[in-house]
C-alpha cells in the first residue's frame, strides 16, 4: 500500500469515527437538555404517572432540570415493581445486567488488548490501529485475545445462570403476593382442545373439581359470528350521534356569540342548526342526522340484545376459562393439562384464535415461517448495499467511477461512511416489526402475549442475519476485495487483516443508537401526535377523555431484540474493536436511565406478569456468544494462530452445550412455568385454609380459601356476548341545548347522559369525569 493510500485510510477511518461521535453526540445531548428544559410543561406527556394512575402506580414528581436521572437512579427495585410492574423491573434490569458487563469487559478489553493492537506490526493507521487487525505475524500476542474472549463468555454464562434464578425468584415471589394470590388472573386457566363429547359445564367441572379447593366458575367459549360487526357499526353510530349533537351545540353558541339568532330561537335547536346526512353514499335525500343515527342505534340494540340472548346455540370454540377457588388449584390443573394457558386476563386473549384447531394453527405456522425466511433472505440485499458505503473509501480504489470520494475532504467522507449507512439500515428495518405482528398474529396464537413473545424470537433471528452476519460478511468482504483482486494468492493473510475493518461500521451503528436513547425519552412523536390530534381530531366528551386518560405501553416483542443485537455485537468485536465496549456500556446505561424514566412517569403497563420476554432475551444473548466464539476462532485460524483459533472454537462449542443445559435446567424445569407447591401452599383440609409461604420464609400468609377478589358473570365471556351500547354522553351547556337532544334521545329509549362534561364559555368542551358507562349511571 503506498504512503498516499495510508494516509487516505487515516485520513477516512479516522474521520469516519469522528463525524459519528461528534454527529451522534450532539443529537444524544442536545436532546437530553431539551427534555430535562421542557418536561415541565407538559405533565399529559412527560409525567402523566404523578396524576392520572392509581395512588399505587403513582411516583412523586422528579427533580428540577437533571433531578430526573437522580430519581430514576435512586428507585428502589420494590417501587419499580410496584408502581410499573414486574415485567418493566425485568426490562431494565437487563439493562443494568448489561451495563455492568460492558464496563467490566471495557476495563479489560481497553486495558489489555488496545496497546497490544497499537503496536502490532499490521502497519494500519487511525482508527484500524486499535483493532486486531493490526496484530499481523504475532501469534503470541493473540493469546491475549484468547484469554479476554474466554473471560468475557464464561463471566456473562456465570452473570446469566444468577440471573435466570434471580428471575424465578422474583416471578415466584409476584406470583404469591396476597393481592396477587386471590385474584382472578392467578385463579383461572385457559384450556383449548376440548373435545366436543367432553365440552359441557358439567363434564368440565366433574373433571377438574379434584384439584384443591376445586371449581369455581366455568365459561364455555362460543364462535359470536356476525356479533363484533354490529357492535362496532353501532359504536361508530354512538360517535357520529355526539359528534352531530356537539356540532349543533357549538353553531348554535357560535350564532348567538355572532348575533344571528332570534328570541324565538334561542333555547330550542333552530331547523337551520340541524345536520343533515345522505344515507347512501352520499346518494339518495338528505335526511335528519341526529333522528336517523338515533333509529340505527335503537335497530342495532334489538339485533345485538336478541343474538346475545341466544348466545348458548352459537358453536363452540372447543375452549373454556376454568376458575378455581385457589390459586393452587389454578397450577396444579395448569400443570396437568394440555393444552393450557394461566395467568390471563380477558384483555389479553386473541378471541378471533380461539376457534382454530391444532392442525389449522400448524399449517398456518409452516406458512409464516416460510414468508418470514423469504423476508430474511430478500432483505439481506439492500442491506449488504447500505453497509457497503461504510467501506467506500476502500472500494474506490478497485473502482473507478468511485474516484470522487478522494476529492471530498475527510469530514465529508466521514459523514458518509460513519452516519449515513447507519442511518439508512435503521429506515430499512422500521418496518420489519410491523409486517412481524401481523404474521405472528395469523399463525393463530391465542393471546396478545403469545403473539409478543413469537414477535419478539422472529424479530430477533431477523436482525441477527441481516444486521450482524450480512453486514459483517459484506463489510469485511468489501473492504478486502481490492487487496483480494490484485494477490488472490495471499487470500487468508488479506482476510485476516481487512475482515476486523467492518467493526467501524458497528461503531457506527452504535454510535447512533446512543441519540435513539435520548429521543425515546424525549417523546417528539408523541408530543407531536398529542398536540395534532387534540387541537384538531378530537372534540366530543368521550374521544377527549381517551386522548387524556389513555397511556402508551412498551411492547416487549420489538423492544427488546434491538437491544440484545447490540450486545451480541459487542460480545462479537469486543476482542476485533475493544473499542466499541466503552461505547456498548455507555447504550446500555442511556438506555436505562431513558426506559427508567419512562415506566415510572409516563408508561402503564398491563398487569401480565410472566417476564417471558426477559428469560428469552437472557437465551438470545447466548446466541452472540456463539457467534462470537466461532468468527473469532475462525480470524485467529486466519491469523496463523491455530491453537488459540481451535480453543476459541472448543469454548462456542461447549457455550452450545452450557445453553442446552441451562434450558433443561430452568426452562423445561416445571418448577420455572408453575409455582412449586411447597410455595404455592399446603392445602389444610380440617381448616379449610391456605397457608401460603414466602419465597424466603420470612412469614406465612394466611387467607380463607375462596375468598379470591369478586369477578364479574362476564369477566370471561368473549365481549361481543357481553357488550352494552355505550351510554351517549354530551356535554352540558348553560342553555340546555344538550339536554334538548338528551331528552330525545331518552324518549327513544336510549341511555344518555350530560354529567361529566361542560361546553363552557369559549366554546370548548372541558371533561371532569370518565364516560357514564365507568360509573354509577343516572340520566342527567
Amino acid at each position: 500500500m503506498s504512503a498516499a493510500d495510508q494516509q487516505t485510510n487515516v485520513d477516512s477511518s479516522t474521520a469516519t469515527f469522528v463525524s459519528a461521535v461528534v454527529f451522534n453526540g450532539g443529537i444524544t445531548i442536545g436532546l437530553y437538555l431539551a427534555f430535562s428544559i421542557i418536561r415541565s410543561w407538559n405533565k399529559r406527556i412527560f409525567e402523566p404517572k404523578t396524576y392520572l394512575v392509581d395512588e399505587r402506580k403513582r411516583s412523586p414528581p422528579p427533580g428540577r432540570f437533571f433531578g430526573w436521572v437522580i430519581s430514576v437512579l435512586t428507585t428502589s427495585q420494590k417501587d419499580i415493581i410496584n408502581r410499573a410492574g414486574l415485567e418493566a423491573y425485568l426490562f431494565l434490569r437487563f439493562f443494568k445486567m448489561c451495563t455492568s458487563l460492558f464496563t467490566f469487559f471495557s476495563v479489560v478489553g481497553v486495558g489489555v488488548l488496545v496497546p497490544l493492537n497499537k503496536y502490532g506490526k499490521g502497519g494500519l493507521k487511525g482508527l484500524d490501529q486499535w483493532s486486531i487487525g493490526n496484530v499481523a505475524g504475532e501469534t503470541k500476542k493473540l493469546w491475549a485475545h484468547l484469554a479476554v474472549g474466554y473471560l468475557i463468555i464464561i463471566t456473562t454464562i456465570i452473570v446469566l445462570f444468577r440471573e435466570y434464578k434471580t428471575f424465578i425468584r422474583l416471578r415466584h415471589e409476584y406470583y404469591l403476593r396476597p393481592q396477587h394470590a386471590k385474584s382472578a388472573i392467578a385463579t383461572t386457566i385457559l384450556v383449548v382442545g376440548i373435545p366436543p363429547e367432553l365440552y359441557d359445564a358439567d363434564h368440565l367441572k366433574q373433571m377438574f373439581d379434584v384439584f384443591p379447593g376445586g371449581v369455581k366458575k366455568i365459561w364455555l367459549n362460543r364462535n359470536p359470528q356476525h356479533i363484533p360487526k354490529y357492535i362496532k357499526e353501532r359504536e361508530q353510530l354512538v360517535n357520529k350521534l355526539e359528534t352531530s349533537a356537539l356540532y349543533v351545540i357549538s353553531e348554535y353558541y357560535r350564532l348567538r356569540k355572532a348575533g344571528k339568532l332570534s328570541e324565538e330561537e334561542s333555547g330550542i335547536i333552530p331547523e337551520k342548526l340541524r345536520p343533515t346526512h345522505r344515507k347512501f353514499i352520499g346518494v339518495g335525500s338528505s335526511v335528519d342526522s341526529l333522528e336517523t343515527y338515533r333509529k340505527e342505534i335503537l335497530k342495532l340494540n334489538t339485533k345485538i340484545d336478541k343474538m346475545q340472548k341466544e348466545s348458548c346455540h352459537y358453536p363452540p370454540m372447543n375452549s373454556a376459562f376454568i376458575q378455581f377457588n385457589t390459586q393452587l388449584g389454578a397450577q396444579l390443573a395448569s400443570s396437568a393439562t394440555i393444552p393450557r394457558l394461566k395467568e390471563i386476563t380477558p384483555d389479553n386473549i386473541v378471541w378471533d384464535n380461539l376457534n382454530m384447531t391444532y392442525f389449522q394453527k400448524l399449517r398456518r405456522r409452516v406458512v409464516v415461517t416460510a414468508i418470514v425466511t423469504a423476508m430474511i433472505l430478500l432483505w439481506a440485499i439492500p442491506v449488504a448495499t447500505v453497509t457497503t458505503i461504510s467501506q467506500l473509501d476502500r472500494l474506490q480504489k478497485q473502482f473507478p467511477f468511485l474516484n470522487f470520494v478522494n476529492k471530498l475532504p475527510p469530514s465529508v467522507v466521514g459523514i458518509i461512511q460513519g452516519v449515513l449507512p447507519a442511518a439508512a439500515l435503521a429506515v430499512l428495518l422500521a418496518l420489519v416489526p410491523i409486517i412481524l405482528r401481523f404474521l405472528s398474529k395469523q399463525e393463530g396464537i391465542v393471546t396478545y402475549s403469545g403473539i409478543t413473545a413469537s414477535v419478539q424470537a422472529k424479530y430477533f433471528f431477523f436482525l441477527v442475519v441481516n444486521v450482524l452476519l450480512v453486514t459483517t460478511f459484506s463489510s469485511g468482504v468489501s473492504s478486502a476485495l481490492p487487496a483480494l483482486l490484485k494477490n488472490p494468492t495471499s487470500a487468508v493473510d488479506i482476510l485476516g487483516r481487512q475482515l476486523p475493518l467492518a467493526s467501524a461500521f458497528f461503531i457506527s451503528y452504535v454510535l447512533l443508537s446512543l441519540s435513539g436513547a435520548a429521543l425515546r425519552v424525549t417523546q417528539l412523536g408523541p408530543l407531536v401526535v398529542y398536540w395534532i390530534v387534540r387541537k384538531f381530531l378530537v372534540k366530543t366528551p368521550r374521544r377527549i377523555y381517551e386522548v387524556e386518560t389513555t397511556l402508551g405501553s412498551m411492547d416487549w416483542g420489538t423492544a427488546l431484540p434491538p437491544h440484545v443485537l447490540i450486545a451480541c455485537i459487542g460480545f462479537v468485536y469486543s476482542t476485533v474493536a475493544p473499542i466499541i465496549l466503552p461505547i456498548v456500556a455507555l447504550y446500555f446505561f442511556l438506555y436505562y436511565i431513558s426506559y427508567a424514566y419512562l415506566f415510572l412517569y409516563v408508561l402503564d403497563q398491563p398487569e401480565q406478569a410472566t417476564g417471558e420476554a426477559y428469560s428469552t432475551a437472557m437465551y438470545e444473548m447466548f446466541t452472540g456468544m456463539i457467534i462470537f466464539g466461532l468468527t473469532m476462532g475462525g480470524l485467529l485460524l486466519l491469523k496463523q494462530a491455530f491453537i488459540q483459533g481451535a480453543l476459541m472454537i472448543f469454548l462456542a462449542i461447549c457455550t452450545v452445550g452450557i445453553l442446552l443445559i441451562m434450558k433443561s435446567f430452568f426452562k423445561h424445569n416445571p418448577s420455572v412455568e408453575f409455582l412449586p407447591v411447597d410455595l404455592a401452599g399446603l392445602v389444610d383440609t380440617k381448616r379449610n385454609k391456605v397457608l401460603v409461604r414466602a419465597v424466603h420464609n420470612e412469614q406465612i400468609e394466611e387467607y380463607v380459601e375462596g375468598h379470591t377478589e369478586h369477578v364479574d358473570d362476564d369477566a370471561y365471556t368473549h365481549p361481543a356476548f357481553a357488550a352494552r351500547q355505550p351510554i351517549i354522553w354530551l356535554p352540558q351547556d348553560r342553555e340546555g341545548i344538550a339536554r334538548i337532544e338528551a331528552n330525545e334521545c331518552q324518549k327513544d329509549g336510549l341511555p344518555v347522559s350530560t354529567e361529566g362534561a361542560l361546553f363552557n364559555e369559549s366554546g370548548r368542551v372541558v371533561v371532569e369525569k370518565g364516560p357514564p358507562e365507568t360509573r354509577p349511571y343516572t340520566y342527567v
